[in-house]
C-alpha cells in the first residue's frame, strides 16, 4: 500500500492511499460472487446469472458497493501503518477505481494535536480564600429558622410595617397597561425593596384591595423605575417563636441549648464556605493550565461535539432554558467547550504519567465517609444504593478528580486571602 500524509494544520491531515489491483483482486472477486447471489435477470434464476454477464451490466455498481464495503478495512490499515488516530469521520476528497486498476483514495480527517504539558512542577501561584464567619451570620440564620417556624396570623384592619402581604403582582406601563402576567408574590413591609416610599404606598392595605407601587432598580450606570399593580389576597402577621432553648431543640434535636444550635449553625457556615473556597482553588488550578494551553488549537469536530454535550447537560438541569439550533449552540458554547477539553487533556495526562488509580479501598473509604452522617437505621439502604454500578462509577470519578487536584495543588505557591463578611456579601451580590 502506498500512503502519503499531508499536514494541513496542527490538527488536520490529508491522506492519500493506493492499493495495487493485485492486492485487492481477491477481495473484489469474493464481493462480486456475493453480489451475484442477489441478481435476477430474464432467462436466469436468481443467483445463477453468469459472472461475466453480471459484471457487464452492473460493473460500475459492483465497484462502488465494493469500495463502500471495504473502505473501513483499507482505511484502518493505512491509519495503523502511519500510526494515526483520527478524532473525526473521514471526509472523502478524491476516489479513483475500476476493476483491474489500482484503488486510489484521498481523505481528510482531524487528529488530536501534539502538545506539551506546562512546566507546573516549577510552581504556579493560586490564592486560598479564608471566609470569615461572623456573629451576624449566625443571627441571620437563626432569624430565618424562626421565620420558618412563625405562627401566621391573618390581619384584617390594614397592613403595618413588618406585616407580610400575599399579592398577585404584574408590571404595568405609565398608562396602566399590563406588561407581564400576574404572578403570586410575597412581600415583607419595611424590608427592601418594600421600604421607604414603597412601604408608605402599601401601609393600611387590606386583603381584596389593589395598590400600585413604584420600585427603583439600579441597572449599573443608571436607575430605572418599574411600576407594579398588586392585587392583595392576604395580609399576615408572622409571630416569631422566642429564640430560646425550647425552640432550639425543635430544630436541633441532637442539641439541648440555644448555644448548641448556634454552634451547629456556625459549623454549617464554615463547612459551606470551606467547600466554596476549595472549589475556587480548583478553578484556579484549571485556569492556570487552560491559560498555558491557550495557543493549542483543538480539532473543530471535537470542540463542536463538546459544545453540544454541554448544551444537552444544561437542558437536563434547566428544562425551561431556551431551545437553540446547532449553529447557535456551537457559537454560544465554543469557548466553554475548548476550556473544558483542555482541562480534560491535562487531567488525562496526569493520570497517565503519574499512574493515578482508584482502588476498591478508596471507594469503600468514600462510602464510609458518606454513610457516617446517615441515621443508623437508614445506613444499610444507603449502602446498597452506593454500591450500585452507576454510583460506584460516579464515586470513582470523584475520587480520581480529587487525586488529580491534590497532586497538582502540591506544586502550587499558595497565598492566603482573607474575605470579610462584607466582601463575601458583595461577592454573592447581596
Amino acid at each position: 500500500m502506498k500512503i502519503e500524509v499531508k499536514e494541513i494544520s496542527a490538527s488536520e491531515r490529508e491522506m492519500k492511499f493506493e492499493l495495487a489491483w493485485e492486492d485487492i483482486e481477491k477481495d473484489h472477486q469474493q464481493f462480486t460472487k456475493k453480489f451475484v447471489k442477489d441478481v435476477e435477470l430474464p432467462g436466469f434464476r436468481k443467483g445463477m446469472v453468469p459472472v461475466p454477464i453480471v459484471e457487464k451490466k452492473f460493473g460500475p455498481r459492483i465497484d462502488y458497493d465494493f469500495i463502500n464495503e471495504q473502505f473501513s478495512d483499507y482505511y484502518g490499515k493505512a491509519l495503523d501503518e502511519k500510526e494515526l488516530n483520527p478524532v473525526s469521520q473521514p471526509e472523502l476528497i478524491d476516489l479513483d477505481f475500476k476493476k483491474g486498476s489500482p484503488l486510489s483514495i484521498k481523505v481528510k480527517f482531524e487528529i488530536m494535536p501534539e502538545w506539551d504539558m506546562p512546566a507546573y512542577e516549577k510552581g504556579f501561584p493560586i490564592e486560598e480564600y479564608k471566609y470569615a464567619i461572623e456573629d451576624e451570620d449566625i443571627e441571620e440564620s437563626l432569624l430565618r429558622l424562626r421565620e420558618n417556624a412563625a405562627e401566621v396570623v391573618p390581619v384584617e384592619d390594614g397592613a403595618k410595617s413588618g406585616h407580610h402581604l400575599v399579592a398577585d403582582a404584574r408590571e404595568i406601563d405609565k398608562d396602566g397597561k399590563d406588561l407581564t402576567d400576574p404572578q403570586e408574590s410575597r412581600i415583607v413591609l419595611g424590608k427592601a425593596p418594600f421600604d421607604g416610599e414603597t412601604e408608605k404606598a402599601l401601609l393600611g392595605v387590606k386583603a381584596g384591595e389593589t395598590r400600585t407601587i413604584t420600585i427603583k432598580a439600579d441597572h449599573g450606570d443608571h436607575a430605572h423605575e418599574h411600576m407594579y399593580k398588586l392585587d392583595v389576597t392576604a395580609v399576615e402577621d408572622h409571630v416569631l417563636p422566642e429564640a430560646d432553648d425550647a425552640f432550639a431543640q425543635t430544630v436541633n434535636p441532637d442539641g439541648e441549648t440555644l448555644e448548641d444550635l448556634k454552634k451547629k449553625i456556625r459549623e454549617e457556615h464554615e463547612n459551606h464556605w470551606k467547600r466554596h473556597a476549595d472549589s475556587r482553588m480548583e478553578e484556579q488550578i484549571a485556569d492556570y493550565f487552560i491559560e498555558k494551553l491557550k495557543d493549542l488549537s483543538l480539532p473543530k469536530s471535537v470542540v463542536e461535539e463538546q459544545a453540544k454535550h454541554i448544551y444537552e447537560d444544561m437542558k437536563k438541569r434547566y428544562p425551561s432554558a431556551p431551545e437553540m439550533d446547532e449553529a447557535a449552540i456551537i457559537e454560544n458554547y465554543r469557548d466553554t467547550a475548548e476550556k473544558s477539553l483542555k482541562w480534560q487533556l491535562v487531567k488525562n495526562r496526569v493520570v497517565k504519567d503519574k499512574d493515578l488509580k482508584v482502588s476498591d479501598e478508596d471507594i469503600q473509604a468514600k462510602m464510609d465517609e458518606m454513610l457516617k452522617d446517615i441515621k443508623e437505621d437508614m445506613r444499610e439502604s444507603y449502602r446498597k444504593y452506593y454500591e450500585s454500578p452507576q454510583i460506584k462509577n460516579q464515586l470513582h470519578d470523584d475520587i480520581i478528580h480529587t487525586k488529580i487536584n491534590e497532586y497538582l495543588k502540591s506544586f502550587a505557591k499558595i497565598k492566603t486571602k482573607k474575605i470579610s463578611r462584607a466582601e463575601r456579601l458583595k461577592e454573592t451580590g447581596q
